[in-house]
C-alpha cells in the first residue's frame, strides 16, 4: 500500500523532537556571533530544512513533514501512546515528555478550526502586523506561504513563546488558502498529494487520483518553462512532504491500477505520461523509460496495438 508519509522509528523520532525544539528567533545565536538567531544562522537552517532531494541525495526532513508527523499522531491517540512508550525506552532526556510535546504542538488542523478573525487576533496578540491588502501584494512574488512568512512576518519584532512560533507560518498558510485560494502555492500541492495518498490508502482511488490531477496541474503551472527535469523541479518547489521525484512515479502506478477497473484511467495515464516526458524531458533516464513503458502498456490495454508497436520501436 502506498503511504505518502511513514512514521519515524524511535531513534529518528528523537532527532525529530530535537529539530522541533527550536531556538527562539530572538535568542542569541548558538554559533557565538553575539547576534540574534534570526539575524544570523536561521536563514541557512531554513534553507537546509526545506531542501527536497532526489534518490541520489541524502533526504532531509522538511518542515511540513515534521508538522504532518505531529498531526497524524494527534489524530491517533493509540499510536501516540505507543510511540511515547517506545521513545521513553530509547531516550535519556527526561526533560522531554513526548506525548505532551506532540499534543501541544501547532498544526494545520488546529489552525483550520479557527475562524479568520481568531487567527488575526492571535497574530495581533503576538505583535504581528498583518494587513490583508498588503498580504495579497506580497504573495504575488511567492510560491510558498512558508517562505513568505519567513521574509515578512518572522522578521518583525513578534512576541511568541516556544511552540507558538510555529503558529505564524501555519497561520500564513491558512490565510493564503482563505484570502487568495486562486493563487496556488507549494503548500496547496503538498496538501493535495498527501490527501491523495490517504484516499488511495483507504482504497478510494478515484478521489485520490482526482486530487493528484489537481496537484500535477499546479506543479506544471508553477514550475517555469526553462526547468526541464523533475529533479530541478524539486529544487524549485522545495520542502514538500513527498518529493515530486517520488510522487510522480506513484501517480503513474496508481493510474495504471485504476485502469484495471475503468479504461478511462488508461487514457489519463497516457496523457500524463506524454505530458511528463514533454515537460521534463531531461529527467532521470529510468523515469522517462518507465513513462514510455506505461504509455505503451496503456495503449495495449486499450487494444491500440499499432500505437503500442510504435512506442516500443521508438
Amino acid at each position: 500500500m502506498l503511504d505518502g508519509y511513514r512514521f519515524f522509528n524511535p531513534h529518528k523520532t528523537k532527532e525529530l523532537i530535537k529539530m522541533s525544539k527550536k531556538i527562539g528567533r530572538n535568542e542569541p545565536c548558538p554559533c557565538g556571533s553575539g547576534k540574534k538567531y534570526k539575524h544570523c544562522c536561521l536563514g541557512s537552517k531554513v534553507a537546509s530544512v526545506n531542501k527536497t532531494t532526489s534518490k541520489s541525495e541524502k533526504p532531509v526532513v522538511s518542515r511540513l513533514s515534521i508538522m504532518r508527523f505531529q498531526q497524524k499522531l494527534q489524530d491517533k491517540p493509540e499510536k501516540l501512546e505507543q510511540m511515547g512508550k517506545q521513545i521513553e525506552k530509547f531516550s535519556n532526556d527526561k526533560d522531554i515528555c513526548f506525548k505532551d510535546f506532540i499534543l501541544e504542538s501547532w498544526n494545520l488542523n488546529k489552525v483550520r478550526k479557527m475562524s479568520t478573525s481568531e487567527i488575526l487576533e492571535k497574530l495581533e496578540s503576538m505583535h504581528i502586523d498583518f494587513e490583508i491588502e498588503r498580504f495579497k501584494k506580497q504573495a504575488q512574488n511567492y510560491i510558498s506561504a512558508i517562505q513568505l512568512a519567513e521574509d515578512h512576518y518572522y522578521t518583525q519584532n513578534f512576541q511568541a513563546q516556544g511552540k507558538d512560533e510555529d503558529f505564524i507560518w501555519l497561520a500564513i498558510i491558512e490565510l493564503w488558502n482563505r484570502i487568495i485560494p486562486e493563487k496556488c502555492n507549494m503548500e496547496m500541492i503538498d496538501d493535495l498529494t498527501q490527501e491523495g495518498y490517504e484516499d488511495i490508502g483507504k482504497q478510494n482511488c478515484r478521489d485520490g487520483i482526482e486530487k493528484w490531477e489537481k496537484a500535477w496541474n499546479m506543479i506544471i503551472s508553477i514550475v517555469p518553462p526553462h526547468i526541464k527535469s523533475v529533479t530541478d523541479a524539486d529544487k524549485f518547489i522545495s520542502g514538500l512532504t513527498q518529493s515530486i521525484f517520488n510522487w510522480c512515479q506513484d501517480f503513474e502506478v496508481e493510474l495504471g491500477n485504476a485502469g484495471t477497473e475503468d479504461d478511462s484511467f488508461y487514457l489519463k495515464r497516457i496523457k500524463y505520461c506524454q505530458d511528463f516526458c514533454r515537460i521534463f524531458p531531461h529527467s532521470d533516464e529510468s523515469i522517462i523509460k518507465n513513462m514510455l513503458r506505461a504509455e505503451a502498456e496503456s495503449h495495449t490495454e486499450l487494444e491500440d496495438m499499432e500505437k503500442t508497436k510504435q512506442l516500443f520501436q521508438g
